[in-house]
């Protein structure tokens, strides 16, 4: 019997839950059954919103009082669905002389983090806030700041975590056939989704893919202007960012907030921005380049200036650039692991300390200690964290063809990045693609 076989599974995980809460009450001569996680329901407050829900009826003829159950109702549902609400953090009252069940939206406990400051984007001019682990809280800040009827949310849960994927689209301009498509894709993963990496491989995009094709945003602002370009937005719970699909080439260098600022100072920022793209992925090949094989493109000055610094530098120049783009990773991962007080101190040892005894010892050149210099700030003025990571893969590319076949190699490794680029689509959607707004798939 369903009575049975519920009261036995809720035995049984009590056994092994310690946390799983089962208490019986009596309203009208009637047993019942209130069952819910301690871990996440906050049962204090709850007992009060069960009992509003009894006392607050008309009496009946017998002066008695029982459940709402016109507006909540009863229902026979199966055990397994049943537990799996008690998973999802619900409360479960269970009638056992009729053998129905009541599901309850509790008090929850305070399992989130308040909505603090953005901690990994940076915004000078605009809203402060950031987005938590809490999807449904996420989803909130989004409504209270583009109050329109055109938002819809759509919502799925995927594997044995039940986590919960929440779709957002603006009516009109997001394309709801791609998003239909996408929920399929992430219903039909055979494996669970854990990380980001995971949402790719479900998506049919290579987890060796060169560059991104999700990014991520945790400033709400950032997210409503990729909304109105007709990209797709979605939190997966646990996960404190908005995850935007599609990334193009023109979120490398452009950030939604950019728009705060006249046009003339953003125009500016672009071009900032695109002259340290190529600093960040150039320079370090042209090096190369320009000391092993093709010295003679030089002016005698400069020629003479980089020979006299590397004149007691033992081994090529490509080994040279090699060790101190190495050091500099190493250097920069280190300050992003470990804690904020000691990050700080890890950039001044590794950017001053080490780089003056490295250039003492006659380990690399002075020039070379500039143009790593040089690479690592504009690296940072990339958008996103991810792009940024791409563009210092991108940079060995480079630096390996230069070294091979010099200016030549130079641009043959530009002009094969290049292809790589052009030939990455989402869904239909060209990453080399320019225009901002009206994200459509050419497939459809």
């Amino acid at each position: 019997m369903l009575k049975m076989d519920f009261i036995n599974q809720v035995d049984e995980l009590k056994k092994k839950n310690k946390d799983l809460k089962v208490k019986a009450i009596v309203i009208n001569g009637t047993l019942y059954d209130v069952i819910g996680f301690e871990s996440l329901v906050d049962f204090s407050k709850t007992w009060k919103m069960i009992d509003t829900l009894v006392h607050e009826e008309d009496e009946n003829q017998s002066g008695k009082y029982t459940f709402r159950s016109e507006k909540m109702p009863w229902e026979k549902l199966q055990s397994s669905k049943l537990i799996q609400a008690l998973y999802e953090g619900k409360l479960v009252v269970w009638n056992r002389n009729r053998e129905v069940s009541l599901i309850i939206d509790p008090f929850s406990q305070s399992l989130y983090r308040s909505i603090d400051v953005p901690v990994n984007e940076s915004i000078i001019y605009g809203s402060k806030d950031a987005f938590t682990e809490n999807s449904q809280q996420n989803i909130g800040l989004m409504r209270s700041k583009y109050r329109s009827k055109d938002v819809e949310v759509i919502t799925t849960q995927h594997g044995k975590r039940n986590r919960r994927f929440s779709f957002i689209m603006l009516k009109g301009t997001t394309e709801e056939k791609m998003v239909q498509k996408i929920k399929k894709k992430i219903e039909g993963y055979p494996n669970e989704i854990k990380q980001v990496k995971d949402i790719h491989v479900a998506l049919g995009f290579s987890k060796f893919d060169l560059i991104t094709r999700i990014s991520s945003t945790e400033l709400p602002e950032n997210a409503i202007e990729y909304l109105e370009q007709g990209k797709i937005v979605f939190f997966m719970d646990g996960y404190p960012f908005a995850l935007v699909l599609f990334n193009t080439v023109f979120d490398v260098f452009k950030q939604p907030s950019d728009s705060n600022y006249l046009s003339v100072f953003v125009y500016a920022l672009y071009a900032l921005r695109i002259i340290g793209i190529l600093i960040a992925l150039l320079l370090p090949g042209l090096y190369v380049a320009l000391i092993t094989i093709n010295p003679e493109m030089l002016k005698i000055q400069l020629a003479l200036s980089i020979t006299e610094s590397r004149q007691f530098v033992p081994y090529p120049a490509f080994i040279e650039i090699m060790i101190m783009l190495l050091l500099i990773e190493l250097i920069t991962e280190a300050a992003v692991r470990l804690p904020l007080s000691i990050s700080n101190t890890i950039g001044v040892v590794g950017g001053i300390i080490l780089g003056q005894a490295i250039v003492e010892a006659s380990l690399v050149s002075g020039v070379l200690i500039i143009v790593i210099a040089a690479t690592t700030i504009a690296n940072g003025i990339i958008i996103s964290f991810e792009n940024g990571v791409t563009l210092r893969l991108m940079k060995y590319v480079i630096v390996i063809f230069s070294a091979l076949f010099g200016i030549l190699g130079h641009v043959i490794g530009l002009l094969v990045l290049c292809a790589y680029i052009a030939r990455i689509t989402n869904f239909g959607v060209p990453y080399v693609r320019w225009k901002k707004e009206g994200i459509q798939s050419e497939n459809q």
